[in-house]
């Protein structure tokens, strides 16, 4: 006995993510479980329930699923998550949909057709499991004994860290991330400002709330949303600068339309009045930053940054400025939420300049580590496989010191262990520092990249490429060998979570297990890297006793050492957590009682040639005549950038993306709303409809991120709206160099556009 939901009863039951759970099913799989109206049904047997992590995206809610007879009949939230609070996103509800797609990866494929291309057809052959791990074995070996190590590349995260041991032992240094379109601004200003890159903000305390693009609790994150939410309920006042009218900045007390890529002027102004009234924290200054021992230095650089210089780069009133100013340093606890891709992340030429400034901002009014601010993370150590299970001899050091992204020529970005993808077309094309002949990709789209026609052109050139992928991708489609990743339902993992910070809970780990068996023939990525590392080398991947390691052997032991219990506890628990009270700076204590403060100056920055205090500069790209228009990049809530565009649930929330303008701009092109349009940059030029919005400037337009897939075999994103990332320009080495960013950002949105009726 079942209810089916329709059409309406979903939507309605999604939107309202954070307060409804949506049971999931397809008629048409064997697989699949029967739809249920919003709400937990109790009059339907939903079977055992199992503990899993969601993992879609990084907030990692804590999830219940239901399975009866093998088949996963509901997800839910788990109420003991004291983060998401037993409440799923929109993308969270839709999981089983991910693991039931008839479009999956099923089995270990091999390309046919030597031609590679957009729309090239790869003829995949099916293989067995043996034949596709002894061709990617056999490739590495040859391509190293042929060219050296350097000249396999793998683009992916380094996690889990068994992937990393593989890495080791084949001795290559090319790990390519793609930090520097997501997150480089703030992980090098942060680290290397605070000493280590914080994700906590403790929203729900803040009395003050100053937003410079931050959006994060419009993306279906409800670890943010709760918090920001409670936030605003308590009376505290959100102030949002942001050139288009944000979902975050419909729930502000005050929306400021700022000129894109301005942020920076309206920061620096903001520094130089709290600093010429002395508004900032005294005590706090002084006891956790370097401010006092250049204090003269820092007045004399923000002497000249006034609120009346601001206002002619960003066109808000100078009086405006200098009232959030005081707002923000007299309203305790105030913050300044930053994270991933907002104006700070590595959108402009001076986002990291920006970055800093918000930095500073939050240390002047003594935000860092302390209630409704940024706090530092409390986090439970898990130990790596690495220690786990210590190689038997040291791993093979690499043969070259270039990196085939560049970023040996980003000392910054090198100590912090990440990557570039801007650059790394431009490379390989030329083959700079050296030719790379082979690539393993994993979970990786080239939608993501920069310029994605241009990385298509430089992955065919590579010799091999390997694609482990849960879908058949963009990126699968120009591999020779494709190998089918599990879904987060089908894998074992341990989760340690740090964003945003709970304060009634201590730190927090989770356990990621099967729901359900694996589906087709589907393997995970762990167990791909230990049967591609038995092959290349066993003699990283074994026991004293010359038994392979297993990834449940690493689990139970690492459970064992770093949470105390076994893994079968964990299994039941689902999130273990270590109580403990939050203390106000004790991070801090911690910190200056080994001479080490936060770098309000940056000593670190000088030593390796940056400017120690944020400067301002433009953005890179500036309104031309024949490119008049702000390009603004934002993502939907219910889509995680390219990931779940192919599954049918969401796509009836956000179906496409499309160009937002404004309606007096329309109305000079000529253009009506739902209209075609070319939208061009000089980057290339993509064709979507136009809605017409008044929440955004007159020079601005607006594209959302995650469409415009051309793999055929996605047969429900396939077609659907346009890449943003075509009119983004890629770039090279000397160019990051040119402008003296130590993050090389990649400038994802400072570019200018036209657009005009297609």
């Amino acid at each position: 006995m079942s209810e089916k939901i329709n059409r309406r009863e979903f939507l309605k039951a999604a939107t309202a993510a954070s307060s409804s759970l949506i049971l999931y099913g397809l008629s048409q799989h064997p697989f699949q479980p029967e739809f249920f109206a919003a709400g937990l049904p109790t009059s339907v047997d939903l079977g055992q329930k199992v503990y899993t992590t969601c993992g879609i995206c990084h907030s990692h809610c804590s999830v219940i699923a239901y399975v009866k007879d093998g088949v996963l009949r509901f997800l839910t939230g788990n109420p003991e998550d004291p983060q998401s609070e037993g409440k799923l996103c929109a993308k969270g509800k839709a999981g089983a949909k991910f693991l039931y797609d008839p479009d999956r990866l099923k089995y270990p494929l091999m390309r046919t057709n030597p031609e590679k291309g957009i729309g090239v057809d790869p003829r995949w052959k099916k293989i067995s499991w043996e034949e596709a791990l002894d061709a990617v074995a056999n490739k590495i070996k040859e391509v190293k004994e042929k060219y050296g190590s350097q000249a396999i590349m793998f683009i992916t995260m380094p996690k889990p860290s068994v992937l990393k041991r593989l890495i080791k032992s084949i001795g290559t240094p090319n790990i390519v991330t793609h930090h520097d379109t997501c997150v480089i601004t703030h992980v090098i200003s942060q680290k290397f400002t605070l000493g280590t890159k914080p994700w906590g903000w403790d929203l729900e305390n803040a009395r003050y709330i100053l937003s410079f693009g931050w959006d994060q609790p419009a993306k279906g994150k409800v670890v943010f949303a709760h918090r920001f939410i409670r936030a605003k309920v308590s009376g505290a006042k959100i102030v949002v600068i942001n050139p288009m009218y944000s979902m975050t900045a419909a729930k502000a007390d005050e929306w400021i339309p700022i000129k894109p890529g301005t942020d920076l002027a309206f920061a620096l102004a903001m520094i130089n009045v709290i600093i010429n009234e002395n508004l900032y924290d005294t005590r706090f200054i002084e006891k956790y930053t370097n401010f006092k021992d250049h204090e003269d230095e820092i007045r004399e650089w923000f002497k000249d940054y006034t609120p009346e210089w601001a206002s002619k780069i960003t066109e808000i009133p100078a009086e405006t400025i200098r009232r959030i100013a005081r707002e923000f340093a007299t309203t305790k606890p105030a913050v300044m939420p930053v994270h991933k891709r907002d104006p700070a992340g590595p959108n402009y030429a001076n986002s990291w300049h920006l970055n800093r400034a918000i930095l500073i901002l939050n240390s002047l009014v003594g935000s860092i580590d302390n209630y409704g601010g940024l706090q530092y993370p409390r986090m439970i150590s898990i130990p790596s496989c690495m220690k786990i299970f210590p190689p038997l001899k040291s791993f093979p050091g690499s043969p070259v010191k270039e990196l085939i992204d560049g970023k040996e020529n980003f000392p910054l970005v090198k100590k912090a262990g990440i990557g570039l993808f801007s650059p790394l077309a431009e490379n390989i094309l030329k083959g700079k520092p050296y030719e790379v002949k082979m690539a393993i990709a994993n979970s990786y789209n080239v939608l993501s990249f920069p310029n994605p026609k241009k990385i298509i052109k430089a992955l065919k050139k590579l010799e091999f490429l390997v694609v482990i992928d849960i879908y058949p991708s963009e990126m699968a489609q120009l591999a020779d060998i494709a190998l089918p990743d599990l879904t987060y339902l089908e894998k074992t993992s341990i989760v340690g979570r740090e964003f945003p910070r709970c304060n009634r809970i201590g730190a927090q780990v989770q356990i990621m297990q099967p729901v359900v068996k694996p589906m087709y023939e589907a393997r995970g990525l762990v167990w791909i890297c230990l049967e591609i590392g038995k092959r290349v080398a066993p003699e990283y991947f074994k026991k004293p006793n010359g038994e392979f390691y297993t990834w449940k052997e690493y689990l139970e032991e690492a459970v064992r050492e770093g949470l105390g219990i076994s893994l079968d506890e964990l299994k039941k628990k689902g999130v273990y957590f270590r109580g403990e009270t939050f203390v106000p700076y004790s991070k801090l204590e911690a910190m200056a009682g080994k001479g080490k403060k936060i770098e309000v100056y940056g000593e670190i920055f000088k030593k390796y040639g940056y400017d120690p205090l944020p400067r301002w500069i433009p953005k890179r790209d500036s309104p031309t005549d024949n490119y008049p228009f702000y390009l603004l990049i934002s993502r939907p809530p219910t889509h995680r950038h390219t990931k779940t565009t192919n599954n049918p649930l969401l796509l009836e929330l956000d179906p496409s993306n499309c160009a937002f303008i404004h309606p007096g701009t329309a109305e000079k092109l000529g253009i009506k709303d739902l209209d075609w349009v070319y939208v061009e940059s000089r980057t290339g030029k993509i064709k979507l409809k136009a809605r017409l919005i008044k929440g955004i400037r007159e020079d601005c337009v607006a594209i959302f991120h995650g469409f415009g897939h051309w793999s055929k075999e996605l047969h429900n994103a396939y077609g659907r709206g346009a890449n943003d990332g075509d009119l983004i320009p890629d770039q090279t080495v000397d160019e990051i160099l040119a402008r003296k960013d130590p993050t090389a950002g990649a400038c994802m949105e400072d570019i200018c556009v036209k657009v005009y009726k297609a």
